[in-house]
């Protein structure tokens, strides 16, 4: 429902402005008001982890658990703000790689500097192998609960769709062009700029929510079953 209310409420943002007012208010390079509320909820959502765990935090299990998901939205905040790119620049190097360094032909091109080269391979690799660790971890118990149709499993589900879809409205524009040489108009792009950055404000709502919805099902249960075992022992 979040999700669906989120994307009209983008869809009517589109029709009622224009592309320059959406551009000044969408995407800025990380200062517009959107990408700045993004940065803030993302911030609070790190915080939201450990003040209302979705899991309990009393085995170590669940501490790591929560490292791991501050950890996640670490990275997007650095990707929001742009901090992993500032850690690498060879604008002054003779063939170096243009634009983002965080590409597969960075590491491929040679006259890029070694040192370079081997922390974008590292970040990639902590970056990957800690997405891909959650994910492994939990898809089996996640694709259950989407027959069931468990609250929380759907919200990360729309959580993840949303990121696919992000990804999709960010690099249509330069794929049109390179594969069919089509370039989109002002208003068109306006429109991928508004779904793009807008669901990235969405995402940590959708997070926020599957918090929720996750500590009152898992954590509730969870103290409540303590509170029972406690209760027969004294009988």
């Amino acid at each position: 429902m979040l999700w669906l209310v989120g994307m009209l409420t983008l869809v009517l943002v589109w029709v009622t402005n224009s592309p320059e007012w959406i551009k000044l208010t969408f995407d800025m390079q990380g200062r517009s008001p959107v990408e700045l509320a993004t940065i803030t909820l993302f911030f609070f959502q790190m915080a939201f982890f450990w003040v209302l765990p979705p899991v309990s935090l009393k085995p170590l299990r669940g501490k790591l658990l929560m490292a791991n998901f501050s950890m996640i939205t670490f990275i997007a905040i650095c990707r929001e703000m742009d901090w992993h790119k500032a850690m690498i620049n060879v604008s002054d190097v003779v063939g170096a790689t243009t634009g983002t360094p965080f590409k597969m032909r960075f590491l491929t091109n040679s006259a890029n500097p070694l040192a370079d080269r081997l922390l974008v391979l590292f970040c990639f690799v902590a970056v990957i192998g800690i997405c891909a660790g959650t994910l492994l971890w939990y898809i089996r118990p996640l694709l259950k609960g989407l027959f069931k149709f468990h609250p929380v499993c759907w919200s990360v589900a729309f959580l993840g769709g949303s990121v696919i879809l992000i990804n999709i409205f960010d690099r249509a524009g330069s794929g049109l062009k390179k594969y069919f040489d089509f370039v989109m108009s002002p208003q068109l792009q306006s429109l991928f700029t508004v779904f793009e950055e807008g669901q990235e404000l969405l995402l940590p709502l959708i997070v926020i929510v599957a918090v929720i919805q996750s500590h009152f099902i898992y954590n509730r249960e969870s103290d409540e079953e303590n509170v029972m075992a406690q209760h027969k022992n004294q009988l």
